[in-house]
């Protein structure tokens, strides 16, 4: 009944259905994306955290919210092992205070971040613990350095940027 209805219309039923198939495989990918799409985390922050970070981007990376996040992650995936280490590590400035902030990570990033220990766990709820942890640390460190008088903003900022940006 449907081949004789594209027939009327002069329509082959396979060049329809090959049509239709690729329809709802542009869809399937225009909607799921591609691999190299941002992965959006749910990041606990200080606000002291997000109003840094925020000053930071305004300054030199202007772009959707996180980006001086994933330069400092950027930066520290360019240094050597002993670097990425003592920065997680950083003494935390913050106990308490943390709110959920959508933070976009490529999936590069979360690569390095499992090279390194840091991963997403399969805990529900708890999926980003450690890596907002990593974040805060990082944070932590680029205040500390600022404060300091010893601010990294232009290798973070200007010669590293975001790799993956």
């Amino acid at each position: 009944m449907i081949a004789e209805i594209l027939d009327k219309y002069g329509l082959d039923p396979i060049q329809v259905g090959v049509a239709l198939v690729a329809i709802i495989a542009a869809a399937v990918f225009f909607l799921r994306g591609d691999s190299e799409t941002e992965e959006e985390g749910k990041i606990e922050l200080h606000p002291d955290h997000v109003e840094f970070m925020k000053k930071k981007e305004e300054e030199h990376c202007s772009g959707n919210f996180g980006k001086g996040l994933r330069c400092i992650f950027d930066f520290l995936r360019e240094e050597p092992d002993d670097v990425t280490k003592k920065v997680f590590a950083e003494k935390s400035k913050y106990s308490e205070g943390f709110e959920l902030y959508a933070v976009d990570i490529h999936p590069a990033q979360f690569d390095w971040f499992e090279e390194k220990g840091v991963t997403v766990s399969t805990t529900e709820g708890e999926e980003y613990k450690e890596i907002s942890r990593v974040s805060r640390a990082c944070l932590d460190w680029a205040m500390r350095h600022e404060a300091e008088g010893n601010s990294q903003d232009e290798v973070v900022y200007e010669i590293i940027r975001c790799l993956n940006c």
